[in-house]
């Protein structure tokens, strides 16, 4: 009787080269993929920027504000388009004489309806060295030292004018609407800033800047 061994064979090994090889092509499939998922999601982001600024110049547009420039906040935008709704937008104004800034601030815009309007309007310094008076925590206030004598600052709103006064004296003036409401002036680096509230838009008789 013949007895046949056989000596079992172990598979080919494969070479260090392919492995890594077949790793490389791996790893460059998982990057090219996350690398798709960030592109996308920028693409995402930037629509739905674009989104919520189209949905501040409705508004805008249908309260009869002449912007001349929208600054969206409030990060990520994807979240806040999903939601219909806009945190806060910086809205540039058409300058008056006598002023060298005039900005809106729409706070919480959702369905055609903000929360809060704030407005502020800086009017030019008066001629001279100027040198604004600030508090402790570095804060402006209504005070500044007009070539080296105090000068205080108040504002009033009536007959729908804003009013800038110097030491009881007229320094600016502008037109602004009905329903506003003036919180005072600030002397800063870069003028006077007058601080101008108005209805909430979720009053029927809202009125807003038409500038």
């Amino acid at each position: 009787m013949v007895i046949v061994t056989t000596t079992p064979t172990t598979p080919p090994r494969k070479a260090p080269g392919q492995i890594m090889k077949k790793a490389i092509i791996a790893l460059a499939a998982a990057i090219g993929i996350i690398a798709i998922a960030i592109g996308g999601l920028f693409v995402w982001e930037h629509q739905s920027k674009l989104s919520l600024e189209n949905q501040v110049e409705d508004y805008l547009a249908d309260q009869g504000v002449n912007s001349t420039g929208i600054d969206v906040h409030g990060r990520p935008y994807i979240l806040f388009a999903i939601q219909d709704s806009v945190d806060l937008t910086y809205v540039d104004l058409a300058l008056q004489a006598g002023t060298n800034k005039d900005q809106l601030l729409v706070s919480r815009l959702s369905h055609g309806r903000a929360d809060r309007l704030t407005r502020f309007v800086t009017f030019d310094h008066p001629a001279g060295d100027v040198d604004p008076n600030e508090r402790a925590d570095g804060s402006f206030t209504d005070s500044a030292m007009v070539n080296g004598t105090k000068v205080t600052y108040t504002s009033e709103v009536k007959d729908r004018r804003l009013r800038l006064f110097a030491d009881g004296q007229l320094a600016g003036e502008i037109e602004v609407e009905e329903g506003v409401s003036e919180h005072g002036a600030a002397v800063t680096k870069t003028g006077v800033v007058v601080e101008l509230e108005y209805r909430s838009s979720h009053d029927s008789d809202q009125s807003t800047p038409t500038t």
